[in-house]
Formats: structure tokens, sequence, C-alpha cells
């Protein structure tokens, strides 16, 4: 009964995953104006992570299917790629590491936004920055997670058939060691330079706050660009902090369970392993509904999107109208602003 619910729970979490972060996708394609920034390139990348997460939840054993449902390949190499790179669930936790330390790009690029926006234009207008701000997660997931592959092999039974198996290190002080590096590497210490990236953040807009409002005094005009300018970058930066703190809470328990069985302190129990799983992974389907509560734009431009969807269909003639009416106050709202509001509005994206 355990592993019906689990099953159907990963089952649930890869179909909303790949439902949300395929419209995020979506999203992004029809806004590419706002792939120029490196915090919208970051959330697409961080996107795409989550929609091969899902796939993996949804086809390799263990997850939504049955662990035994792939019999072993006869041949032995293929058999040994089979436990190391399938069984091992190689990829989905190599791309969660990944994702945490797209976060922590995506601090990065906060913190340089709000407490050096003179060298942040300069810094991210670079292509070549923003793709290395996007590939390094990638290699730093796979490149730390290769620990699961090396510590991965077949084994023969006693009836002559093979199974995989996960192999425990020693207590050498070497093993023990390495593995609490890895797990440092993996979570804890991207999770502790977000905390302290978002921290700053917080004091510097804190700050710059009281600087705006203590300077109203012939400059209201700039005062009141200045007041709308901070308050679209709080907007992008507090998305970006609750996606970056939501993956750490969900993760870090997981990371810190499995460091404790390798480091040969306590044994693998099924039933809390698989709740840890079911709360890491559920991560993957949070970012698009936080995008859609937590900034206006991207909650605007979603529904711009499913209702062009619904549109096809000509029994829904209640959400045409509906979309329609929302389409034509977002036109005549975006008319009405100035020439300087509207090139702010495009740039705070």
């Amino acid at each position: 009964m355990e592993q019906i619910v689990s099953a159907a729970l990963f089952g649930i979490i890869s179909v909303v995953t790949l439902t949300g972060n395929i419209l995020v996708v979506v999203l992004f394609i029809k806004r590419r104006d706002w792939l120029k920034n490196a915090h919208t390139c970051l959330l697409l990348a961080l996107a795409i992570q989550d929609i091969i997460i899902a796939i993996n939840l949804s086809v390799l054993p263990g997850f939504a299917l049955p662990a035994d449902v792939y019999d072993l390949p006869t041949h032995p190499k293929l058999r040994e790629l089979y436990c190391s790179l399938v069984w091992s669930w190689y990829v989905p936790f190599a791309l969660s590491v990944a994702s945490i330390y797209t976060c922590l790009m995506l601090a990065v690029d906060r913190l340089l936004a709000v407490w050096k926006p003179s060298t942040y234009k300069r810094f991210c207008s670079s292509a070549k920055i923003i793709a290395t701000m996007v590939i390094l997660p990638w290699i730093a997931g796979f490149g730390f997670e290769i620990t699961t592959v090396l510590n991965t092999q077949s084994s023969r039974k006693d009836n002559g058939s093979y199974v995989c198996m996960r192999v425990q290190v020693g207590r050498s002080p070497e093993n023990m060691m390495t593995s609490l590096l890895l797990f440092i590497a993996k979570g804890f210490f991207p999770g502790v330079l977000m905390t302290i990236a978002y921290g700053k953040m917080m004091i510097t807009i804190k700050q710059s706050s009281l600087r705006v409002s203590c300077n109203t005094t012939g400059a209201s005009h700039l005062s009141r660009n200045k007041i709308k300018s901070d308050l679209a970058l709080r907007r992008i930066t507090r998305m970006v902090c609750a996606a970056s703190a939501l993956v750490v809470i969900c993760w870090l328990p997981d990371r810190i369970y499995f460091c404790l069985f390798e480091l040969n302190f306590i044994e693998i129990d099924n039933s809390m392993h698989n709740g840890f799983h079911i709360l890491a992974f559920l991560n993957t389907s949070l970012n698009p509904v936080l995008y859609n509560f937590s900034n206006k734009q991207y909650k605007d431009e979603f529904k711009i999107i499913l209702c062009s969807l619904f549109r096809r269909n000509p029994a829904s003639t209640k959400t045409k109208d509906s979309c329609t009416h929302h389409n034509r106050q977002e036109r005549v709202g975006f008319d009405n602003i100035s020439e300087s509001n509207r090139k702010q509005y495009v740039s705070s994206v």
C-alpha cells in the first residue's frame, strides 16, 4: 500500500511539474525580449531542469514506476551502465544539485542588481557572462553527483540472477571526509551563500528606501521614478528569494539523511527515505505557482497564454470574453503611461 501511495504521489508531482514548467518555457519563448536579462535566462534554465526531472520521475524505476519494472540487460557492460545511470537515479539528483546552484547564480545576479546597479548593467549585458552563469550549475550538478555512479554496481545473487545495489563507503577517515565535503558542496555551501546574499540585499533595499523617502524635496519626479524602479526590483528579488528558499528547504533534509547514510551513522529506512524524496521533488512543481502569485507580470502573461489556449475551444465563450477584456485593459493601461515609464516597465522584467 505504501508503494502504491508513493508511486501515485510521484506521478502527480511529475504531471504537475511538466504542466507548470512547460507553461513557463512557453512564456519565455513568447517573450524572448525578457531573455536579455540574466535572471530570466536562469529562471528558464531552472524550468528546463524541472521538466527533465519530471520526465525522469515518470520513467525511472522506483518513482512512479515499480522498482522492478525493467529487466537488467544480460550484457555485463550494459548491465553496469544501467545500474550506474538508470537504477542509481543519477540524472534527477544531479539536476537537483544543478537547481541549487542555479538559485545561487540567481542570488548573485540579484545581489549585483541591488548592491551595485551600475556594475550590474555592465556585468549582465554580456552574453558570455549570462551563458557562463547558466552552464556552470549544470557542470556542478553532474560533477558533484558523479559519486552516485561510482558507488553503484550490479551483484550476482545465489540463484544466478543479477540485481543493482549501492555500495556503502567504509568508515575510513578519507571516505568520511569525502562524503562530508560532498554534502557541503551539494547543498550546505550554496545555501549559506544564498542566505548571506539575500540578507545583504534586504539591508541594501531598506537603506535605499530610507534615502529616497528622506530626499523628496525639489526632485519629486525623480523620486517617483526611483520608487517605481525600487518596487520592480523588490518584486523580482522577492520572487527569486522565495524560489531559492524553497529549493533549500525541500532538498536539505534529503541531503542530510543521505549524508548520514554514507557516513554509516544510520541505515536507510525506506518509508522515511521516500518521504524525503517526495518533499525534495515536490519543489519542482512549486516554482510556476510561486511565479504566478509573487509577480504580477508573470501572472498576467500566464493568463494571456491560458486564454489563448482556451480560445481555441468554441464552447468556452465566457473564457474568451474575459480574455478579451483582460487584454483590452492591459493595452489601455500600457498606452496611458509615459514613454519613460514604459521603458522602465519593460526593463524591470
